[in-house]
């Protein structure tokens, strides 16, 4: 069985989760799809928002698809996430399993800064899907032994959207709709989420 393994900290999903994914699935043949929220992500200096609305929000966001599920695999742990313990644990579980480490072009553009990058290709597959600054033309492939053979990348169509950038709208009073599942857009708005002066814990 063909596993894609997709970690960030959703915070919150929205649709370049989802669609960049779709394209995934259907380039690389997965069979099921971990969505893996982090606790805290290595790379990030800010503290996400509480776990229980980002995974309320992931759950409401693949409902209707069987295989795509949820792993709490890097909550369960102490912080910082690092995908080379989620790969660990989940290679331990399925030895019979081919998992697929998924990515946007820019987090792959700085993976030789990541814990055991050459261990992270021992225990996965690496699919990247393009997203700006690194499309095309200006992807930049780090220096990791063994990642040209171990690597796919490919066009998972435009999606302009970011968490960042969603986040910052929605301080400023802008509605999610269109950029979030609708059940993930009447989340945000029942719970006051983003809202500027609002506490994200």
């Amino acid at each position: 069985m063909r596993i894609g393994v997709f970690g960030g900290t959703f915070d919150p999903v929205h649709f370049g989760h989802l669609q960049t994914i779709e394209a995934a699935a259907l380039k690389l043949r997965l069979d099921r799809v971990l969505y893996v929220p982090a606790a805290r992500s290595p790379h990030k200096d800010a503290l996400p928002s509480d776990p229980r609305h980002r995974v309320a929000m992931l759950a409401l966001a693949l409902e209707g698809r069987p295989d795509w599920s949820i792993s709490f695999e890097e909550l369960d742990r102490e912080p910082p996430s690092y995908s080379v313990d989620t790969l660990r644990a989940l290679a331990r579980r399925s030895t019979a399993d081919e998992l697929w480490l998924l990515m946007g072009s820019d987090a792959l553009a700085g993976l030789a800064r990541w814990k055991e990058p050459e261990e992270i290709l021992r225990l996965a597959r690496i699919g990247a899907f393009h997203r700006e600054p690194y499309v095309g033309d200006r992807l930049v492939l780090p220096s990791v032994p063994g990642l040209a053979g171990r690597l796919t990348v490919f066009d998972a169509g435009s999606v302009r959207i970011s968490s960042t950038q969603l986040r910052e709208a929605l301080s400023a009073g802008k509605s999610p709709a269109g950029s979030v599942p609708a059940g993930v857009a009447e989340y945000i708005t029942k719970h006051g989420l983003y809202r500027s002066g609002v506490a994200r814990r």
